[in-house]
C-alpha cells in the first residue's frame, strides 16, 4: 500500500509485487458511516487484487474521510463523481495504455456506473450491493433519520453527522443505473446481498441496450452473495466476505481486454502525497517498520517543528478520519489555531497493514500501545518531541495505558473514555448463536436511571415487559455498591485494597500525577462512561480534578461522538486551550 492524493483527496494505491500490471482497479466507496465502517474490508480487497497482480486505488470521496472539505451549500455528489473521473484521468497519465475497471460498493456501485456511462475504454464495472437509483436511496436515508427528514428537501440532510446539502440531494435523486445503457462498452459483474430481482431485471434491459453495435459479445452476470452482508456491521466486526472478494478478483482478471494491454512498468516518480487545507498542509504518509502504519499529517505552512502537536488515535475500529469526521475536523480546527496534528491507524484499524481481515479483538488490549511508541517516534524526527496524545472511547483507553508505559507522551485528553481497565474476554468477540440472551444489560449513565423512572415510557415499558428488570436492578445496585467501595477504597492507604479494580485506577493516575504529567478528561454528561470515573473519583471526578495539571469537562447534550455541530465546536474549544496552555 502506498499512501498519496489525486486533486485534495486522500488516496492508497496498492501495487503488485514487482510493480507490473495491467489492469487498475479503482474502487469507490459509499456515503457516510456505510463507508467508514466498510474501509478496512475494501482495503482488504484492494490487496487481494494485487495478490492478483492487479494494481487497485482507493481515495476519499470529498467531503469524506481525510479528504477536502465542501461548503455547506455545496453539490457534494457532483464533487464525488469529478473526484472518480480525476483518477481516471491520473491513472492514465501514469499508467498509460493499461485497462481501468471499477468497483464500487453501495452508493459507490451507483456513482461508479455513473462514471462508467460517460467514461471511454474501460474494461470492466462490478457493482457490489448497489443502489437501484440515488431517489430510492434518499429515502433510505431519511427513513434511517426519523421525522428530521420532513425539511431535507429544504435545508440537507444530516445522517449521524454526514451532511448533505438540498443541492447534494437533488443531484443524487437524478442517478440511476438505468443510464449505464447504449453509450456503455462495459462488461458488469453485480453481486446482491439479498435477492437478485430487481438487478436481474436491470441487467436485462442493459443486455438489450448495449450490446447494440458492440464488437463484440457484453458479459453481464449477476449474482447473489449473501456473505456481503457482513459489510453492514459496525467497523471493529466487520469481516471481509471472502468469497465474494475472490469472485471479484477472479472476475477482473478474466477480463478479455486485459492480456493485450501493455504491462505498466515500476514508476520511480514519487506520488503526490499532499494537499492545502486553510491554515496550511495535510499529508497523507507511510511510516514504521515496513511502512506498517497510515497517518494523515495536518501541520502549518512552513512547519518548523516545536510548536503545539496532538496525535490522535482510532476510535474502535474507524479509520484515522474518525466518526463524522471527528479527528478530520478537530485537527483542522487546531491548525487555526497553530496546533500540528497526526491522526493515524494503528494495527487492525484503517489501512495498517496487514489489513485486519475479520472482527478487530485489539481495541481493548495492550497490542496496540507498542504502536503509539512509533507514531511518538515518527513526531519526534519531526521535531516534535512530547507531544499531546488524544483518544476517544477505546482510544482514550489506549491513550492511557500508553501514557503508563511512555513517558514520552507530553499530555493527555481522554474523551468519553468507557473505561481505564480491561480484564474481560476480547472486544468485539462474536456471540456464540443462542447465547444473546444471556448478554449482560449495558448499563448507561447511572444519573439518567434516576430520572426515567418518573416517566410514563418507563412504566409503560415495564408493563409490557419489555425491561429485564431483575438484572437491571442488580446491575444497578453493583454498581452503586463499586461506587462506595471506591469511595472507601480512595481514603484507604495504598497496601489496603478492598476493591481491586478501584485501587488499581486510583494507582495508576497516582502514577501520571507523579509525573506531572497534564490531564484533560471530557465526557458527555450522559455518557456512561462517567459511571467508572464518578466510582472511582468522586461526583464529575471532583477528587481528581482537584489535583494540579488536571481538567475535567462535562459537555452537557454532547453524544458519545460529539455528533452534533455545537457539540464538536465545543470540545475543539476544550481541547485546543488545553494543548495550547500546557505545550
Amino acid at each position: 500500500m502506498q499512501a498519496m492524493a489525486v486533486g485534495g483527496c486522500a488516496a492508497t494505491l496498492h501495487l503488485p509485487e514487482g510493480g507490473r500490471f495491467r489492469q487498475l482497479v479503482l474502487i469507490c466507496n459509499s456515503f457516510g458511516y456505510e463507508g467508514l465502517y466498510v474501509h478496512r474490508a475494501l482495503a482488504a480487497l484492494g490487496e487481494d487484487l494485487a495478490a492478483a497482480g492487479m494494481a487497485a486505488l482507493r481515495l476519499d470521496y470529498p467531503d469524506q474521510g481525510d479528504s477536502v472539505d465542501l461548503p455547506p451549500e455545496a453539490d457534494a455528489v457532483g464533487a464525488w463523481l469529478d473526484s472518480l473521473r480525476a483518477a481516471l484521468a491520473w491513472a492514465r497519465h501514469r499508467y498509460p495504455g493499461v485497462a481501468l475497471s471499477l468497483c464500487g460498493y453501495r452508493l459507490g456501485a451507483l456513482l461508479a456506473a455513473e462514471v462508467a456511462a460517460q467514461e471511454p475504454e474501460l474494461c470492466g464495472l462490478v457493482l457490489l450491493s448497489p443502489v437501484m437509483s440515488g431517489r430510492s436511496y434518499v429515502r433510505e436515508l431519511k427513513l434511517s433519520i426519523g421525522p428530521n427528514a420532513a425539511q431535507a428537501e429544504v435545508q440537507g440532510l444530516s445522517q449521524e453527522g454526514w451532511w448533505l446539502s438540498a443541492a447534494s440531494l437533488q443531484r443524487l435523486a437524478g442517478l440511476d443505473l438505468k443510464h449505464l445503457g447504449a453509450p456503455a462498452r462495459i462488461d458488469v459483474l453485480a453481486l446482491a446481498d439479498s435477492g437478485t430481482r430487481a438487478l436481474e431485471k436491470w441487467a436485462a434491459a442493459f443486455r438489450a441496450t448495449a450490446e447494440e453495435g458492440a464488437s463484440r459479445p457484453l458479459c453481464c452476470e449477476v449474482h447473489e452473495a449473501p456473505e456481503l452482508l457482513l459489510l453492514r456491521d459496525d467497523s471493529h466486526a466487520v469481516t471481509v466476505p471472502e468469497t465474494g472478494f475472490a469472485q471479484v478478483v477472479d472476475w477482473l482478471r478474466r477480463r478479455p481486454a486485459q492480456p493485450s494491454r501493455p504491462a505498466a512498468e515500476p514508476d520511480p516518480a514519487p506520488l503526490p502525497a499532499a494537499w492545502a487545507v486553510p491554515g496550511g498542509v495535510e499529508q497523507h504518509l507511510r511510516y514504521g517498520p515496513q511502512k506498517a502504519f497510515a497517518a494523515v499529517w495536518t501541520r502549518p505552512d512552513p512547519d518548523r517543528g516545536g510548536g503545539p502537536c496532538l496525535l490522535i488515535l482510532n476510535t474502535g475500529g474507524n479509520p484515522r478520519s474518525g466518526h463524522n469526521r471527528l479527528s478530520v475536523r478537530l485537527a483542522r480546527a487546531l491548525l487555526q489555531q497553530g496546533v500540528s496534528t497526526l491522526r493515524v491507524d494503528v494495527s487492525g484499524t484503517g489501512d495498517a497493514w496487514p489489513v485486519q481481515r475479520g472482527r478487530n479483538q485489539a481495541l481493548y488490549s495492550g497490542a496496540p500501545v507498542a504502536d503509539v511508541g512509533v507514531a511518538l517516534d515518527w513526531l519526534e524526527h519531526q521535531g516534535h518531541g512530547r507531544p499531546a496524545v488524544l483518544g476517544l472511547c477505546s482510544g482514550a483507553y489506549l491513550g492511557f495505558q500508553a501514557a503508563l508505559a511512555q513517558e514520552r507522551v507530553g499530555s493527555l485528553l481522554m474523551v468519553n473514555s468507557q473505561s481505564f481497565l480491561w480484564h474481560g474476554r476480547p472486544f468485539g468477540e462474536p456471540v456464540t448463536e443462542g447465547a444473546a440472551a444471556d448478554q449482560p444489560v449495558q448499563l448507561k449513565h447511572l444519573d439518567r436511571y434516576h430520572r426515567i423512572v418518573f416517566t410514563a415510557d418507563f412504566w409503560r415499558r415495564l408493563w409490557r415487559r419489555e425491561v429485564r428488570v431483575w438484572e437491571v436492578v442488580s446491575r444497578l445496585v453493583g454498581a452503586h455498591v463499586f461506587r462506595l467501595a471506591s469511595a472507601v477504597q480512595a481514603r484507604l492507604p495504598g497496601w489496603l485494597v478492598l476493591v481491586p479494580r478501584a485501587a488499581a485506577i486510583q494507582r495508576h493516575f497516582a502514577a501520571l500525577l507523579r509525573r506531572r504529567l497534564p490531564l484533560l478528561l471530557v465526557y458527555g454528561d450522559t455518557d456512561p462512561g462517567m459511571n467508572e470515573l464518578q466510582a472511582c473519583f468522586g461526583p464529575a471526578g471532583m477528587r481528581l480534578a482537584r489535583q494540579s495539571g488536571v481538567s475535567v469537562q462535562i459537555v452537557p447534550g454532547a453524544d458519545h461522538t460529539f455528533t452534533e455541530p455545537a457539540s464538536t465546536d465545543t470540545l475543539v474549544r476544550i481541547v485546543g486551550e488545553f494543548v495550547r496552555h500546557r505545550a
